[in-house]
């Protein structure tokens, strides 16, 4: 049996072109003084939001194509770059209206990260936010569009009005853990 033994070769990685100008590494540093760390930031936090609007739309196509897909103008979300010191992830929101002119009903998308190791990932989250005849919004995290569509049909206001305080809506949506609840349609 024969063994071979290789000696390393002295290597040159060096460009053999002597006017080539800059080694790489000394180009590189001169490159990156210029860059605004800040500014790329926001950059990369405009980027995200945009992708929130993409996302958004793209989540009423797939998930809404019968409702709020037909209602929502393709593009008509505003996007919210990321906070990352509170957690939170890009955004966008969509007005969709009011009976009063005045407190209007809104459609909020993010991502929220669920579960952990192979069984987590982002997941779409889309929360229909209503005006409450007290002042303050309430929020409902829709499920898909069967659960909006009963949602809605439930409703006893006219459509874009506050909801009221005492409205069932507030006492579901609080009450999803509550193993005695005896609603029929998906809890939220």
């Amino acid at each position: 049996m024969t063994v071979l033994h290789l000696a390393p070769i002295p290597r040159d990685d060096r460009p053999h072109n002597d006017d080539a100008g800059p080694e790489p590494i000394v180009a590189l540093h001169q490159r990156v003084q210029t860059f605004d760390l800040s500014q790329r930031q926001e950059q990369r936090g405009e980027e995200a939001a945009f992708q929130a609007v993409l996302n958004a739309d793209a989540v009423l196509t797939g998930a809404f194509p019968d409702t709020l897909d037909t209602v929502v103008q393709a593009m008509s979300w505003t996007g919210h770059p990321p906070v990352p010191d509170q957690q939170l992830m890009a955004s966008a929101v969509t007005y969709l209206g009011s009976a009063d002119g005045k407190r209007g009903w809104w459609l909020h998308y993010t991502r929220r990260e669920e579960g952990t190791g192979e069984d987590g990932g982002l997941v779409h989250v889309l929360t229909l936010i209503a005006p409450c005849s007290c002042g303050t919004y309430l929020a409902v995290e829709l499920v898909d569009e069967d659960h909006l569509i009963v949602l809605l049909d439930e409703l006893d206001t006219a459509p874009g009005a506050p909801v009221d305080c005492d409205y069932r809506l507030r006492i579901r949506a609080s009450s999803y853990a509550d193993p005695a609840h005896s609603s029929v349609e998906p809890s939220f």
